[in-house]
């Protein structure tokens, strides 16, 4: 086991990279997180205590008794939940400031930015739905998060919660299909491509006359792939603005195969299950389980079908990356019920995630000297006990 003496000079290089992106000290003043110093000396010791607590997996009791056997902070269990709660904030500043650093090395490059968009869940103690929702985008050129936002269960996934540059290209899944969020992005000079389902987005040819779905699934085989240009309509809350066209894109169907679409048909069918409307299932919603619906404001020129198609297929890549802060950091076992505390532990989480980020892609830009290749090894170790 190692003792705090050997991990303090761990300890001050990650606070040294800390303090590259972000003043502690003031930081913590400003947001009120350190007002008193009574107990916690100073924001490193109240980071370290938070990080404890947090992805350390000590409770608030275990975490104080560590702190005053080792001389980092005399502070009760009561003290330090009080001291945590009132640090959400600047904690949030921290993993911010984290996260615009990467996104500030994503635009030095000149190529258009691939950002794949999700959302993943996340509750309480004795929760039986979701309490926390984690809005991510993901650059799978970097390997990393650049954007991260918690909400409560209100807070559905839009591409309007992603902070959108000209020439970048979002992704995300039949969630993001809403025709509001999809013009804002067209609007900003960026692109998307989004998966959808027939009854989520109103498309028409470019005469006007609606999608005719039964057309177009008739005549595809397993495998077959068909493109189709399209007007994006939007008719707004009570259908104010009916028949009112957006913007055009690009439908791409693609036909699965047999194994894919019982995996597809049974997955629909326990959605429908779960709606308690009690209402038959709608005869395209089984026949569109037969089919991949991407669409996509990409011009044919840049990519085609089967690139868009490609490139929807690097979405699972933000699924690796949600299950590394699920199975490796724990993010999901929030122990706390009280909603800021709730919210530090989870911050906390974040900030750690985002220094191993950065540590790995910091190995990965530097490659070891010939000298050293041989046997080389890139190890990355977070400790706050």
């Amino acid at each position: 086991m190692r003792t705090t003496d050997s991990i303090d000079p761990d300890w001050s290089r990650l606070l040294s990279k800390l303090e590259r992106v972000i003043d502690l000290g003031a930081t913590a003043r400003t947001s009120g997180a350190l007002v008193r110093r009574r107990g916690v000396g100073d924001a490193a010791t109240l980071l370290r205590l938070a990080l404890a607590y947090g992805p350390g997996g000590m409770s608030l009791r275990s975490a104080a008794a560590w702190a005053g056997l080792n001389d980092v902070a005399a502070i009760s269990d009561v003290a330090l939940l009080k001291r945590l709660r009132g640090s959400v904030d600047w904690l949030g500043d921290i993993a911010g400031a984290l996260l615009r650093n990467a996104s500030d090395a994503a635009r030095t490059t000149a190529a258009r930015r691939l950002r794949i968009v999700d959302g993943s869940s996340i509750s309480q103690p004795g929760s039986t739905g979701t309490d926390f929702r984690l809005h991510a985008t993901y650059e799978p050129a970097l390997a990393r998060f650049t954007h991260l936002e918690f909400t409560d269960v209100h807070g559905g996934e839009s591409f309007s919660r992603v902070p959108i540059d000209p020439g970048d290209i979002v992704l995300g899944d039949r969630a993001y299909a809403r025709a509001p969020a999809l013009h804002k992005v067209v609007s900003a000079g960026a692109d998307f491509i989004v998966r959808m389902a027939w009854s989520n987005v109103r498309l028409t040819s470019l005469d006007g006359r609606l999608i005719d779905w039964n057309t177009i699934y008739s005549t595809m085989m397993p495998g077959d792939v068909c493109e189709q240009e399209v007007r994006v309509e939007y008719s707004g809350p009570g259908c104010k603005h009916r028949g009112k066209p957006l913007f055009h894109a690009r439908l791409i169907v693609r036909r699965k195969d047999e194994e894919a679409t019982a995996r597809a048909e049974k997955a629909a069918r326990r959605r429908h299950q779960k709606r308690a409307d009690g209402k038959a299932m709608h005869p395209l919603t089984v026949a569109t389980s037969r089919f991949l619906l991407l669409l996509t404001s990409i011009s044919a020129g840049e990519m085609t079908a089967k690139d868009v198609l490609d490139t929807y297929r690097l979405r699972w890549q933000v699924e690796i990356a949600f299950k590394r802060l699920k199975s490796g950091l724990g993010i999901h076992k929030l122990p706390a019920r009280d909603e800021r505390l709730a919210r530090s532990w989870l911050m906390a989480h974040l900030i750690v995630a985002l220094l191993i980020d950065e540590a790995v892609t910091d190995a990965v830009d530097s490659p070891p000297c010939e000298d050293d290749i041989s046997g080389a090894q890139v190890i990355v170790v977070v400790e706050v006990a």
